[in-house]
């Protein structure tokens, strides 16, 4: 049965109501790292190794990283919340750490990946980071200047390949501190929305391709037996 063009219209309608709800909301899960079976070693600090999932919806890639409280001794504090990471587990030198998180996107739609590079005059800078998702990936700089406790706000576009993304944050350069904290990932616009009569032969072809699918289980189904005399 074809679909009148106002159910169509209806139909592509509800589907942007949607997409826009969703796009002021962080596609990220704890995105300021405040959630997780945090422990504290010492220094109001705990540091999870690679592969450690302790953080919650984060994994600990490359190399240690130290995930830090508003307790610590090194005067630093989150640009977000109370909790951040730094990529250097507060030790002097690469290798430096990366976190990832995969998150649920729409092929070809795009997105806005930001967050928060901190520095310190303190504990040695420039640093850098490393952002990379759906094939995109940018390096970001801190400023040479600053004090004992900036934070610059960072953001990038990617398109989504897939329908799973891979979001991560990996150290690039820096001597005692790469800061992380407030990551967000916000859906910007979506994939060109089909015509509303591509919409109706999409249907349509959804529909004669389920009529055939029960015809043949109808064909393919064993007859009754005979009744036995």
């Amino acid at each position: 049965m074809p679909h009148s063009p106002a159910f169509v219209r209806a139909l592509a309608l509800a589907a942007a109501m949607g997409a826009a709800a969703a796009a002021h909301a962080n596609l990220l899960v704890n995105g300021s790292f405040e959630n997780g079976a945090f422990v504290n070693q010492g220094n109001d600090t705990m540091s999870p190794l690679v592969g450690s999932t302790a953080i919650t919806g984060w994994a600990v890639v490359t190399d240690t990283t130290a995930w830090i409280g508003p307790n610590n001794p090194f005067l630093l504090a989150a640009s977000d919340g109370s909790y951040f990471l730094d990529l250097t587990n507060y030790q002097e030198g690469p290798p430096f750490a990366g976190v990832s998180q995969a998150i649920t996107t729409i092929p070809g739609a795009v997105y806005s990946l930001s967050f928060d590079l901190g520095s310190s005059n303190h504990w040695g800078r420039p640093d850098s980071l490393t952002a990379s998702a759906g094939g995109a990936s940018q390096t970001f700089l801190s400023p040479s200047t600053g004090t004992n406790n900036d934070w610059t706000h960072e953001s990038m576009q990617f398109t989504a390949t897939g329908a799973t993304t891979t979001v991560l944050l990996q150290g690039a350069s820096g001597f005692n501190y790469i800061g992380l904290d407030n990551v967000d990932v916000e859906l910007l616009s979506l994939p060109a929305v089909p015509e509303p009569e591509t919409w109706a032969l999409l249907l349509g072809g959804i529909g004669v391709l389920a009529g055939r699918v029960r015809r043949a289980s109808r064909q393919a189904a064993p007859a009754a037996p005979a009744a036995r005399t």
